[in-house]
């Protein structure tokens, strides 16, 4: 009994010491934030359930951004639970982003990409940045930063779908010419 004890005070122990860092990992993969704590909490779920998969305690917090990252994949790939996601295109893209609990070659692989992908950013119009920075850093919908940049909420949407094809087209030629 007291092995179950130790193991309840010590989920307890990285659920307290976890739960914001987790919560702010989550949306920063594009998650929408009504939907940030189910997430976390379907991860805590999950590493209780996995418990015994954990090699020490003091290894929970990139295990937790594992199990998390793993949970936004998945919500990838159901069609019927996409409105948790800001924006598909743009949670791959975050998704790939280099991350600490990566392998080295991976890691490298992926800042190579994050850099491909602000590169191609800066590329954009002033204004299509700020539109892009608003709705997806900012979590505006297309009719508040509309009135902030005095245009309609259609031209906002057009120029977010403009520009997510030509980040696309940069990305992919970027991919292109690299591997020659």
């Amino acid at each position: 009994m007291k092995s179950k004890s130790n193991r309840l005070e010590q989920i307890d122990a990285v659920v307290h010491e976890h739960h914001s860092s987790l919560r702010y990992f989550i949306r920063s993969l594009g998650v929408d934030h009504t939907w940030v704590d189910d997430i976390a909490q379907e991860a805590f779920l999950v590493a209780y359930r996995k418990w015994d998969e954990l090699d020490s305690p003091d290894n929970a917090g990139p295990w937790l951004r594992r199990i998390a990252r793993n949970l936004v994949m998945n919500e990838l790939s159901k069609s019927g639970r996409r409105q948790r996601l800001l924006d598909e295109n743009l949670t791959s893209l975050l998704l790939q982003a280099p991350h600490a609990s990566m392998e080295p070659g991976a890691l490298q692989d992926c800042e190579i990409r994050y850099e491909a992908l602000r590169t191609c950013l800066e590329r954009l119009t002033d204004r299509t940045r700020k539109v892009i920075d608003a709705r997806y850093f900012q979590d505006r919908n297309a009719s508040q930063i509309g009135e902030d940049l005095a245009m309609s909420a259609v031209a906002v949407r057009k120029m977010l779908f403009h520009a997510r094809q030509t980040l696309a087209q940069c990305l992919h030629s970027r991919e292109v010419h690299d591997a020659h």
